[in-house]
């Protein structure tokens, strides 16, 4: 009897529990997995841990960029000047370190010319025939003054107008192979100091009245020079 009842809770038991899952919805199937968005980061070795998360890098600095620094522009200060400007600097108190920095400045005169004669007997030929059509102020330059061969010099100029108006009355007259050539451009030294203090500019502006046309300025500083 009491086998028989212990039987009969078993399979009420087990009738309970089935009736119980199958009123249990199934669970939900995981999402479908998109292919095209999957990004490989990192393959792992065999045996290394997974990574945690990294943190961020530090964002760009966005300050302004630092503004040049002043310095002290001597000059300018002629090539036949120069050892006595070097020499004058060198006693001037708390100058520290400088550049010399050279400038091509404007040609001093323009020359009028007809180039490219093998030999001074065909420049001198060729000055003849044009004395005979008119032209005066013809003189034979000679290399290395007329470059690689000889030239004929129709006249200097301290300015460009006047040389060009040369070469219009010339070619008025049929003059051909004229041009204008530029000659004895100055080149200028300006000393540019790092120092850049009022008891530095003024003892650079006490040198003024010994160079003339020399000046004293506050510019932004250049980069140092490479040799």
């Amino acid at each position: 009897m009491r086998f028989l009842l212990i039987a009969l809770l078993l399979a009420n038991l087990v009738l309970f529990m089935s009736v119980s899952g199958e009123g249990t919805p199934p669970a939900p199937p995981p999402p479908p997995v998109a292919a095209d968005k999957i990004v490989l980061v990192k393959s792992l070795a065999d045996g290394e841990p997974v990574p945690v998360g990294q943190p961020a890098p530090p964002p760009l600095s966005t300050s302004p960029a630092e503004t040049a620094t002043a310095c002290l522009e001597w000059g300018p200060v002629a090539d036949a000047l120069l050892d006595s400007a070097r020499a004058a600097l060198s006693r001037v108190p708390e100058i520290g370190a400088y550049q010399e920095i050279r400038r091509q400045g404007p040609p001093r005169s323009w020359l009028v010319s007809i180039d490219g004669f093998d030999s001074r007997t065909a420049a001198v030929n060729r000055s003849n025939e044009l004395r005979r059509q008119g032209i005066s102020d013809i003189s034979v330059l000679e290399p290395p003054e007329s470059g690689s061969t000889f030239a004929l010099s129709l006249g200097v100029y301290s300015a460009e107008q006047g040389a060009q108006s040369r070469i219009a009355a010339l070619n008025e007259k049929k003059i051909s192979g004229t041009k204008v050539t530029p000659r004895g451009s100055v080149t200028s030294v300006f000393f540019v100091a790092s120092n850049a203090t009022p008891a530095l500019e003024q003892h650079l502006r006490e040198l003024l009245p010994r160079f003339v046309g020399s000046s004293v300025q506050s510019i932004a500083c250049p980069p140092p020079q490479t040799n």
